[in-house]
């Protein structure tokens, strides 16, 4: 019996319900990571403009750990009812949010990690001359990307610990691969309709493409443009992937654990 399964589309539409409910208070929970992106990320745009992948992404570390944090206040919200403005008072509750912030943004920041250090490692060996001719260099290529499916699980332990919930037993659930190839497809169907909208406003500023006979290249004003509209992008990607996975987390776990997630 399969006990990963849940309704993707069920899933994807309380998602989008829970973000348009609450936008508001997301949104401003949402500015402190989004500021950070940006700056870090004009930073590098205008005075690191050659700086590695690995440099790149330690300057993105501090913005990213952010957006984990914003991950913890979003799953507190939506399956605890928490806000930052009605905290509980008592020390030992506030001791245990703490905790479990604290897990919720380490397992977030391992699982942005590793997958960061796979997606480079793949793309520096297909850009290599070996990628195709050397058999160990692409059959642990292949090794890499059957592991990064097989991983995409790990992507919703920091909703776990946003609420004390254990791993060992959940992730014994969905020792399968099907769960996370259902969490892949819940992505794409989550994510189409932004992506769509999001192409719409990209191809204003990327219609000179098509004059072949200019070289293309985007002014100070557009890039600027660009990261801003990037960086609230990221925001509302991570709103609705963290709210479409906890909505399927409470179809899985809602009966276990005195329904902590239901």
């Amino acid at each position: 019996m399969d006990n990963s399964k849940f309704s993707i589309f069920e899933s994807v539409k309380n998602g989008y319900l829970f973000v348009g409910r609450e936008w508001v208070y997301l949104f401003k929970a949402g500015i402190l990571p989004v500021v950070m992106q940006i700056g870090t990320s004009l930073f590098i745009q205008f005075q690191r403009a050659d700086a590695s992948v690995i440099e790149g992404y330690l300057w993105g570390l501090p913005a990213t750990v952010l957006f984990a944090w914003f991950t913890f206040i979003e799953m507190r919200l939506l399956i605890l009812g928490e806000k930052l403005d009605r905290l509980p008072q008592d020390a030992g509750c506030l001791g245990d949010r703490q905790r479990a912030m604290k897990l919720s943004v380490i397992t977030s920041l391992l699982f942005n990690m590793a997958m960061s250090l796979a997606i480079a490692t793949l793309l520096a060996s297909a850009e290599s001359a070996q990628w195709g001719a050397e058999w160990a260099i692409t059959l642990a290529g292949l090794f890499i990307t059957g592991a990064m499916f097989w991983g995409v699980r790990f992507g919703v332990l920091p909703i776990l610990a946003a609420v004390h919930y254990p791993f060992r037993p959940f992730l014994k659930q969905v020792s399968g691969m099907m769960f996370s190839l259902r969490l892949l497809g819940m992505g794409m169907v989550c994510l189409f309709p932004v992506a769509f909208l999001f192409q719409i406003f990209i191809v204003s500023f990327m219609s000179r493409l098509a004059d072949t006979s200019v070289q293309f290249k985007m002014t100070p004003p557009e890039q600027i443009t660009i990261i801003v509209a990037s960086a609230f992008l990221s925001l509302l990607v991570t709103a609705l992937l963290n709210a479409a996975a906890a909505h399927a987390l409470k179809q899985l776990l809602g009966s276990n654990r005195d329904g902590v997630l239901a």
